[in-house]
């Protein structure tokens, strides 16, 4: 048996990254023709937010596609995803379902047990009103493992049968593409043990978009498969795609690939120590260390924010010198370069005797015998109307 993995598509055909993923679910709907499994799974969020009408036409037409593919299509609701949504889809090919309860089900002869998205209100509903935010978690969490166990019962998921969890969830152990673990803080976050008190043979699981291993004690898989393309800027680091489930001498086998998922590169540059009026001689701070004049060399075809922080009274300066960059790295072939100016408001203070004087009056007093001129005839006086006039 081979099942074809993904998970968190994220589908929102408006906004920057609309052409990206068209791009990206069209190359998949191919890859899944080629390799021809017996069963698709989708581990949650379909949707990136509630879905629009364009939105829903092309996922029908990418649904049917797969679908073509493989003799069952499972998808799973995940937070992102709207109940109104999964459930229509549910009427468009007899090979394709959307999970949106807790179930066991059966195809292209693997037993599936369905963990999507929970209701955390209704899992920690017994606590009443009162209860502590630890007390709701930890009653959050028992809910889920009593679901987890009665999956137990069912005859396909006993030792050596092949047999999937397709959950939605955090676990702990996983980390994000920044680097920072899922917390145990996290309500609905469960170990790989827990998971798989189920007694599924593996555990497929969607929600944090960096493909990773984690295993159970009892060395039984569980994966994320990550989103299959870059959403954010965050998701910079590592491979995007997908994975392949295969049943073999009586244990899942997992094998990763890849789609050509467009490169995402946040490039800094901070311009806050020293700012030269003409823009010139400023080191810029990249992802890989230290600190450059010149922008990245590979950008072949990536996608570029350009944040620049510097003080704001040198906005011209370091927009000056960031349009040189955005105009350099589009040469070198960047897919596109967008500048995320980050001013800094900074106060300088030239003269003590004027930053002292309390008074606009003052100021201008001390200024023009700092400066060595005169202030001019009846400039005083009309400041020091002004300043009565406004008051205290």
């Amino acid at each position: 048996m081979r099942v074809l993995h993904l998970a968190d598509l994220h589908l929102l055909l408006r906004g920057p990254r609309s052409g990206e993923c068209r791009r990206i679910l069209d190359w998949i709907a191919e890859h899944a023709a080629d390799e021809r499994p017996d069963a698709i799974i989708i581990s949650g969020d379909v949707f990136d937010r509630l879905s629009t009408p364009d939105d829903r036409e092309y996922l029908a037409d990418w649904l049917g596609q797969i679908a073509g593919a493989a003799a069952m299509v499972f998808a799973i609701r995940g937070n992102h995803d709207h109940l109104i949504d999964q459930r229509l889809f549910n009427r468009f090919y007899h090979n394709v379902r959307i999970v949106t309860e807790p179930e066991v089900a059966a195809g292209g002869g693997v037993v599936f047990a369905f963990l999507p998205w929970p209701d955390l209100g209704s899992l920690a509903a017994r606590m009443g009103p009162g209860a502590s935010i630890a007390d709701r978690r930890d009653a959050a969490r028992a809910a889920l493992i009593d679901i987890l166990r009665g999956f137990r019962a069912d005859p396909g998921l006993q030792p050596g049968m092949p047999s999937l969890l397709v959950a939605h969830l955090p676990v702990l152990g996983a980390s994000v593409d920044s680097g920072q673990p899922v917390s145990s803080g996290n309500e609905t976050s469960l170990s790989a043990d827990d998971l798989l008190k189920c007694g599924a043979a593996g555990a497929a699981m969607g929600h944090i978009h960096l493909r990773q291993q984690m295993r159970s004690g009892d060395g039984r898989p569980v994966w994320y498969a990550g989103a299959p393309f870059r959403n954010t800027f965050g998701e910079a680091t590592g491979g995007k795609g997908g994975l392949l489930w295969e049943w073999v001498d009586g244990a899942w086998k997992v094998t990763p690939w890849d789609v050509p998922a467009r490169r995402m590169l946040l490039v800094e540059a901070d311009l806050t120590q020293d700012v030269p009026e003409d823009g010139g001689g400023l080191d810029l701070e990249y992802p890989d260390g230290g600190p450059m004049r010149t922008p990245p060399e590979d950008v072949a075809d990536a996608e570029i924010r350009l944040r620049m922080h510097f003080p704001a009274d040198h906005r011209e300066a370091a927009m000056g010198l960031a349009e040189q960059h955005r105009h350099e790295m589009l040469r070198r072939g960047a897919f596109s370069v967008v500048v995320d100016p980050q001013p800094l408001m900074v106060q300088r203070t030239r003269c003590s005797e004027i930053s002292s004087a309390r008074t606009t009056g003052e100021k201008v007093a001390a200024w023009a015998r700092t400066a060595g001129v005169e202030v001019p005839a009846g400039a005083a006086g009309k400041l020091a109307q002004l300043e009565s006039e406004v008051g205290p």
